[in-house]
């Protein structure tokens, strides 16, 4: 298996969350999980409460996946819930000669996509991703995998590792405490699959996920 790491310790996190989201009800994650205008634009309760593009989130984090995972000029990247796009513009302007795909199921993101790289972004499955086996230098799914049941987190993982040639990433939501358990009970809208971090790497494992990982908990 990779390493547990901090890829994206240059992306913002907001102080004070949960205040920003008290008392999420059943209703309110129904809603969310469709993955729709609601999610992405629509209140914060549901969601992002507007999901546009800023610099500060995207281009100082590219820049480490890139750097870390000597990514050249033409280097083929893969994100497993893209939303609109954000994190591949960035690398498109790191990186302008590379060949970038944006994979969601969401089809109100992708027709709502950057105009940039909207042509690279397709609606799809985690669980069946339609492209062939070792595609891509570097696959990186973040905040995503979890949005599935437990067996399909597995089947997901499994396809990562099938389309990824040597490099992958992706984070999940996890705990080690049990406040931070509490935490994410408290603030989370969609994740179906949230472990504490020693069961996430058996899962890891039980899906013959080599990559790297990371573990997301409200700060």
């Amino acid at each position: 298996m990779g390493s547990e790491m901090n890829l994206m310790r240059h992306y913002p996190v907001a102080p004070n969350r949960l205040a920003q989201r008290p008392n999420i009800t059943a209703a309110d994650r129904a809603v969310a999980r469709q993955f729709g205008r609601d999610y992405f634009d629509g209140e914060r309760k549901f969601g992002y409460g507007g999901f546009t593009y800023h610099p500060r989130f995207w281009t100082e984090t590219v820049k480490l996946f890139a750097d870390h995972y000597a990514l050249d000029a033409g280097a083929r990247i893969l994100d497993i819930g893209c939303g609109k796009g954000f994190m591949l513009k960035d690398f498109r302007a790191l990186l302008p000669a590379s060949n970038l795909v944006g994979l969601d199921v969401s089809t109100y993101a992708i027709e709502n996509a950057d105009p940039e790289v909207a042509h690279q972004l397709v609606v799809g499955d985690a669980r069946s991703i339609p492209f062939p086996d070792s595609s891509f230098d570097l696959v990186i799914s973040i905040n995503t995998l979890h949005n599935l049941e437990r067996l399909d987190c597995i089947r997901a993982l499994a396809e990562v590792e099938r389309v990824a040639s040597g490099n992958s990433f992706v984070m999940v939501d996890g705990w080690r405490t049990e406040a931070e358990r509490e935490m994410l009970e408290a603030w989370v809208l969609t994740a179906v699959t949230m472990l504490h971090a020693e069961e996430w790497i058996s899962l890891f494992d039980e899906a013959g996920y080599t990559g790297d990982y990371a573990f997301w908990t409200v700060e």
